[in-house]
């Protein structure tokens, strides 16, 4: 998988479905399906959003799991929690995907959605909780310059 970078937003359509850029799954490998859970790093108030991972990428982050969760009394009750809240959702010849009504609902996804990538997964916002950034806010710009500097990127 090659990392995944930018914003597209869209509608979603008459069956709920949203459209993931061709050119992300091209970047994604042409996955069939997509993982898609709640995000563990967006949790608090009414920001939350969605994460979407290739198999991939989600295969590479349960690979921990595989050898110790059975005998792991805290990972395997972190595996069990968390498996209730991942989807697996199929990826049509559109490159649409279904999202269930309940995960759209905790997002606050109504009528479209924000994609972001962030490298190797994709963050998925409502459009109210994800306002566009332009290059034209100084302070958010910023903010980014000195998380920048912070983190070494």
């Amino acid at each position: 998988m090659q990392p995944i970078l930018g914003r597209a937003d869209h509608k979603l359509d008459p069956k709920r479905r949203f459209t993931v850029p061709a050119d992300w799954c091209a970047r994604m490998g042409s996955p069939s399906q997509l993982y898609v859970m709640p995000s563990l790093s967006h949790l608090h108030g009414a920001a939350r959003c969605l994460d979407l991972f290739c198999p991939a990428e989600f295969d590479r982050r349960m690979e921990i799991f595989r050898e110790n969760a059975l005998s792991d009394s805290s990972k395997a009750g972190f595996v069990s929690r968390i498996g209730e809240l991942i989807s697996c959702v199929s990826v049509d010849t559109m490159n649409r995907i279904r999202v269930k009504d309940s995960l759209l609902a905790y997002a606050g996804i109504k009528d479209g959605v924000v994609l972001v990538g962030t490298g190797y997964r994709i963050e998925v916002w409502s459009l109210e909780n994800r306002p566009k950034i332009d290059g034209s806010e100084a302070a958010v710009l910023d903010q980014i310059a000195a998380e920048a500097q912070a983190l070494g990127f």
